[in-house]
């Protein structure tokens, strides 16, 4: 069944539509080109804003850019967008929007031909996917362009995400938050989804000002929505994460670009502050009791992963092992165990666990001889399903995602997948996994130019 509102019960009169020049020339009669369906996020800077694509992400010019952000402005909060968390505006419509506005927006940058097309090891082994193309399986409503962008995807196995719609006739594009479900797409509110609890309720933002792309932090709950108050001297926000209570983390930025963190739960916004511990933080993530995990930079001690407890204050450091000199926090369970690295940059990378009481756990090891991948992004679930993905060396392994399911076991996610398209190139971003092991994210091709929304649906014998 599909739903169609086209305005918001709580909230009306009060939101200004997504509306941006969008180029007929990128939808074609089948809708979006698959350039058009590329996905990243607006990285916001005192001079201009400009456009960072999902495949840019890397774990070194991540650290160079947070420790240079605190160093030079004093940023304590570090835009999620510069660690791939956020993939809220497609390519197209920056692109339009820059050429719009180009005092404000810098225009957006080429793309690099030179990635190498996904090479397949043979290994044989289960569990087993099965691969549904969401720009082509999902129905879209009349007046939708092809493509749904997936976000978040629950443990019943509901995917929420992006739809957009395109006129025509006034060259108008639309954002909509949307869930797919049972093969059949609801479209819910105009907005940006970017995550979502297993209750349903989603968190996003609203656009509030198309002509400097500023947004406000929103929930939607199937037709209504809900925006969460501004802080003050606030320009744009939105929720980074949410959990099952419906605790909130928003991220906010101010006139000046500074970034802040805040909690938002009962019509209550309440500002975070980390303490001394962690003089800047990114790649921030939250569970259902309301820790949260991330990453900072100390001098003279170097990166390391943290563990904080908003209802303490405290926030506890979360070290490499004595083989490595640093240490990244990736993602938190509802365990309470935080999945990192223990690594040094081009080299040695653990990947593992943190438990409650700090201790690190390797699950495998790569940067080495026999296992040369250097990846830039962990995924996992409750049951400590561990993805790598965001693989860009060594050039044989670039596009490239693994599935870890046991301590001391790689598999090519690829290998485990028996009906993508080949055309569709590698399975490089995975956005999340479920606990029944379901995964989101999109694929980029060998010419490194398209990209295709995924659902792999876990099947057979390693099916739970």
């Amino acid at each position: 069944m599909r739903t169609f509102k086209r305005q918001f019960a709580m909230v009306a009169g009060m939101l200004v539509t997504f509306f941006l020049l969008l180029p007929v020339a990128l939808a074609g009669s089948n809708g979006l080109t698959q350039d058009a369906r590329e996905m990243g996020c607006i990285v916001r800077e005192p001079v201009s804003a400009r456009f960072l694509r999902n495949d840019s992400v890397d774990k070194k010019a991540i650290g160079e850019a947070a420790v240079n952000a605190h160093r030079l402005r004093g940023t304590k909060v570090i835009d999620p967008c510069l660690t791939g968390q956020v993939r809220n505006i497609p390519a197209a419509v920056y692109a339009a929007l820059a050429k719009k506005h180009p005092e404000k927006f810098l225009p957006l940058e080429a793309e690099d031909q030179s990635v190498v097309p996904l090479k397949k090891a043979a290994t044989g082994v289960i569990p087993a996917y099965h691969y549904v193309w969401l720009d082509e399986t999902v129905p879209l409503p009349p007046g939708f362009l092809g493509g749904f962008s997936p976000s978040a995807i629950t443990n019943d196995g509901r995917v929420y995400g992006n739809a957009f719609a395109f006129n025509e006739s006034d060259g108008t594009f639309i954002n909509y938050v949307a869930v797919f479900e049972d093969g059949n797409l609801t479209i819910l509110q105009e907005g940006s989804a970017i995550t979502a609890n297993q209750g349903g309720t989603i968190g996003g933002s609203v656009l509030i000002d198309p002509e400097n792309f500023f947004e406000q932090a929103a929930l939607f709950r199937g037709n209504e929505v809900q925006l969460i108050p501004r802080l003050p001297g606030e320009i744009s926000s939105f929720v980074l994460e949410i959990n099952d209570s419906g605790m909130a983390l928003v991220f906010s930025v101010d006139e000046n670009f500074n970034g802040t963190l805040a909690l938002y739960k009962n019509g209550k916004v309440t500002p975070l502050d980390f303490g001394p511990v962690t003089p800047s933080v990114f790649s921030l993530r939250m569970n259902n009791q309301g820790i949260i995990s991330g990453t900072t930079f100390i001098e003279g001690l170097g990166y390391r992963g943290f563990r904080f407890d908003p209802r303490t204050g405290l926030a506890t450091l979360l070290h490499p092992l004595p083989t490595e000199s640093y240490s990244w926090a990736m993602a938190i369970n509802n365990r309470g165990d935080i999945l990192g690295y223990s690594f040094v940059f081009s080299g040695i990378e653990r990947i593992g666990v943190w438990d409650k009481e700090g201790v690190f756990h390797t699950y495998f090891v790569e940067g080495t001889p026999e296992f040369p991948t250097i990846s830039n992004d962990l995924k996992f679930n409750d049951d400590n399903l561990i993805v790598i993905t965001q693989v860009r060396s060594p050039a044989s392994e670039s596009g490239n995602s693994y599935l870890i399911p046991s301590p001391g076991v790689r598999l090519n996610l690829a290998d485990l997948v028996t009906d993508m398209p080949p055309e569709h190139g590698s399975l490089w971003f995975v956005q999340a996994i479920n606990n029944h092991g379901n995964i989101i994210g999109s694929t980029l091709t060998s010419d490194f130019f398209s990209s295709f929304n995924f659902l792999l649906e876990r099947t057979g014998a390693g099916n739970k």
